[in-house]
């Protein structure tokens, strides 16, 4: 009963209110109040496995009572979860959220048609780089006339295996210089 004194305490905040304000986020409605009645869900719950079930299923059995104890506070955790999750999104509705089943998704639907065009919401911007953006366009005039292998590899818009592969299939001329591989631009240009 402990561990859910607090979404208690806020779900029957939140029911009282009907509305919410922290920070940018600004909730009102129906879907507030169920998001409170959802927060009491565990503590309700564990109110009546602790001081009802348990004590009659068990009796005087002092073990299995502590392990049905054990359990039950096992099922608190999960339900402090879940019930502390589907509030969220019930409250907040982020983007991407998934629709709820059933009564809450209706209430779901009912507050994103309810806010204001201009209701502040949490927006995550993500830019994703474009090729371009990632490395500068190498033209041609750019590359020396002896190159390595990663620069012949750049050069040809391939990849470093490939360019060895030629190399060794004796379809590309390169020299061997100690651990590395040199490459005339002109045997590049001619294989192109």
């Amino acid at each position: 009963m402990s561990l859910s004194i607090i979404p208690l305490v806020i779900g029957i905040i939140l029911f009282y209110m009907g509305r919410v304000q922290l920070g940018a986020l600004r909730a009102e409605g129906r879907h507030v109040k169920a998001a409170g009645v959802i927060l009491t869900l565990p503590a309700t719950i564990t109110l009546v496995l602790l001081n009802f079930f348990i004590p009659v299923a068990f009796g005087r059995d002092f073990d299995a009572a502590m392990v049905a104890i054990g359990f039950v506070t096992l099922l608190e955790v999960v339900g402090i979860l879940a019930a502390i999750s589907l509030a969220y999104l019930l409250i907040a509705d982020p983007p991407g959220a998934p629709h709820l089943p059933g009564i809450l998704g209706q209430l779901q639907d009912e507050a994103r048609k309810n806010r204001p065009d201009d209701a502040p919401r949490r927006v995550k911007t993500v830019t994703i780089p474009t090729p371009a953006s990632v490395r500068p366009l190498v033209t041609r005039e750019n590359f020396p006339s002896v190159m390595d292998l990663k620069q012949a590899a750049r050069y040809l818009r391939v990849s470093e295996a490939d360019i060895l592969r030629l190399i060794e299939e004796g379809k590309l001329a390169a020299s061997r210089d100690n651990f590395s591989y040199k490459i005339a631009r002109s045997q590049l240009d001619e294989l192109r």
